[in-house]
């Protein structure tokens, strides 16, 4: 009996805890967890901020979309918009005949990912920027974000007289990376909104 006990003692003692082999397994399974997650994490992080400045593009482009469709069709008037920083943007509403327009150049070749919307490749300078004493079709509009976090968008218009009654209107807008977010390497893609004034 004494023999037979010792024997399933010596046994007990030997599956008892965990072996470093066993440890180090469920180790690298966590390692390899933990590095999948914080990937997870990054790009969420990344999606939510590229959401946020869609969202903000996407509404700068609506004041301006509806800031121009107000007007009548026929009404060559500037709108004066005031930034965050203060800067003052004359911006230009005269139409001019299809398919051109007047304003920033549209996009015509049908293969582009771009087509039907404004050529964001064009310099910023080639379309007749606004300033605060002459109405253009670009500004450079900077938000109203705190902390540091504020952000200048690249907002284009170009305007068609479709008929003497009415216009159709097209609006891009986008963020300007700051040298803040990943060493000034991201590219935001447009928003582009299009409307009828008149009518």
């Amino acid at each position: 009996m004494k023999a037979k006990m010792e024997l399933m003692v010596g046994r007990g003692k030997r599956e008892d805890g965990m072996s470093l082999i066993e440890l180090m397994i469920a180790m690298v399974v966590l390692a390899v967890g933990l590095g999948a997650l914080t990937i997870l994490f990054i790009s969420s992080a990344s999606a939510d901020n590229r959401n946020s400045r869609d969202t903000s593009a996407t509404l700068l482009s609506q004041l301006v979309l509806e800031q121009i469709s107000a007007q009548h069709p026929n009404s060559t008037a500037s709108i004066i918009l005031t930034d965050c920083a203060g800067n003052q943007w004359d911006i230009a509403t005269a139409g001019a005949a299809a398919p051109s327009g007047v304003g920033a150049t549209l996009v015509t070749d049908p293969a582009s990912q771009y087509y039907g919307g404004i050529d964001p490749t064009q310099a910023y300078a080639a379309v007749p920027p606004a300033t605060a004493a002459v109405p253009g079709y670009a500004m450079q509009y900077v938000d109203c974000n705190t902390g540091g976090r504020q952000a200048v968008f690249d907002v284009r218009w170009n305007i068609i007289n479709v008929s003497p009654y009415a216009r159709m209107i097209t609006v891009s807008s986008r963020q300007l990376s700051p040298s803040s977010q990943l060493g000034n390497r991201t590219f935001a893609l447009p928003v582009t909104l299009r409307g009828i004034g008149g009518m």
